[in-house]
């Protein structure tokens, strides 16, 4: 289990420099589509998934960080020269510029207890942030369990503030009682561009490799910005597809359902819609795109 905790320490060290990238590259384009900032964002679940990478010319990354081995830790890799040999290259470069004297084998057997310790402690995260997901889940289904079918897959719910969608396979749609027929066909279409570009499958995969990623505080600062990117380009797609100007009717019917969202963001399989001040933002100032953007 340690060798397996030290290939996701080093993907998700490296994967810490292409998160600020994105960050970065994602100012930069603050005035194009949303689309292509949530696009962005598959580069970073490839560098926390897959644990090579393609060395070009023309990487952002230099290669030193790019292509991270890991090297297992086991008795017979100590040196007398004076260094370490932890399993995180970075760190072990680092620190063994500045080591003045060598390493005894007494240092190298506390590195592995601690990695050891950091293994079960790592996967001791992973098993509670599942657990609390899959509860969430349960409690939520059973606060829905009297919700009334209108057609399809969307249903009604007298308990609700605002919509979200609920599901993996056949996802389900969940409106609060009492919306006029303007508010509904803003909403659903929303909900319904969410289900067809399979955004409920995506936030469930991020929140897996959230799961697995959890003791780095980037990841979650990444995660989060991908879930307002998500949503601010689902808003944008609505906008486009309606052949109407209904930038400030849809702001206020953002604004009168923003109430008590904070409820329903405890699962990832909730598909509640949240940041509402920075949606209302973006689709207030929103304007179709040329084609070459």
């Amino acid at each position: 289990m340690s060798e397996l905790f030290l290939s996701v320490l080093n993907m998700s060290f490296t994967a810490s420099y292409v998160i600020l990238i994105v960050i970065l590259v994602r100012l930069l384009l603050k005035k194009a589509p949303k689309a292509i900032s949530y696009a962005l964002w598959a580069v970073v679940a490839f560098r926390l998934v897959i644990p090579f990478s393609f060395e070009s010319k023309l990487s952002v990354m230099p290669p030193s960080i790019a292509n991270t081995d890991v090297v297992s830790i086991s008795k017979t890799s100590y040196q007398p020269a004076t260094q370490i040999d932890s399993g995180l290259d970075k760190v072990d470069s680092i620190v063994n510029r500045s080591l003045p004297a060598p390493v005894v084998e007494k240092s190298m057997d506390l590195i592995e207890i601690s990695i050891e310790i950091g293994a079960y402690i790592w996967i001791l995260g992973i098993i509670a942030l599942l657990v609390y997901s899959l509860v969430s889940v349960l409690i939520l289904k059973k606060q829905l369990k009297n919700a009334r079918l209108i057609e399809n897959n969307i249903y009604e719910a007298k308990n609700l503030k605002t919509p979200f969608m609920l599901g993996v396979i056949r996802p389900k749609i969940y409106l609060p009682v009492g919306l006029d027929d303007t508010e509904r066909s803003y909403i659903l279409l929303h909900e319904q561009t969410h289900i067809r570009r399979t955004d409920h499958i995506i936030k469930i995969i991020a929140f897996l490799v959230l799961s697995v990623h959890w003791f780095n505080p980037l990841v979650w600062i990444a995660f989060m910005l991908m879930n307002t990117d998500m949503e601010l380009s689902c808003d944008e797609k609505v906008l486009k597809e309606m052949n109407e100007d209904i930038k400030k009717p849809y702001a206020n019917s953002l604004l009168s359902l923003a109430a008590g969202r904070h409820i329903l963001n405890g699962s990832p399989l909730a598909f509640g819609e949240g940041n509402v001040k920075r949606r209302i933002k973006n689709v207030l100032s929103y304007k179709k795109f040329s084609s070459w953007v």
